[in-house]
């Protein structure tokens, strides 16, 4: 991405792609508008399950509230907020635990599937090699 952004827009180029788009355009605005919303859609998929397990500690006549969750969610995202706020090198902390995350959701965990489902770990093959090089390049 890098290098291709480089040879679109020379020694021009900024840091994030989105502030080498021209604004009068329609369709660098659809994208800018999507790069922006793609981290808030992402946060509140990822916070809705913590707020799932949260809720199910509160009493049987609290589940059902609407206020109660609506609150749980303000709170949790407010303290998060908070706490993003306050520690310092919070968003390299972040990016390091996604990168680490996607990782092993996206390399290890696969091979690791077919390992177990195909079985065939027990003798040597060309086919071992190769998911035993990858796995090795995911944990590097």
């Amino acid at each position: 991405m890098a290098v291709l952004g480089y040879l679109m827009f020379g020694s021009e180029l900024q840091s994030q792609i989105t502030l080498n788009l021209p604004t009068n355009k329609f369709s660098s605005k659809l994208a800018i508008y999507t790069a922006l919303l793609n981290p808030i859609a992402k946060y509140a998929l990822m916070l809705r399950p913590i707020v799932d397990v949260i809720e199910t500690h509160f009493p049987p006549h609290f589940e059902k509230s609407k206020c109660i969750s609506y609150f749980t969610q303000t709170v949790l995202l407010g303290s998060s907020v908070i706490v993003a706020i306050t520690v310092p090198f919070f968003g390299d902390l972040m990016s390091l635990v996604e990168a680490f995350l996607s990782v092993t959701a996206s390399i290890l965990l696969p091979c690791f599937c077919y390992l177990k489902i195909v079985g065939s770990f027990s003798k040597f093959s060309f086919e071992i090699l190769i998911i035993g090089l990858t796995v090795l390049m995911g944990l590097i």
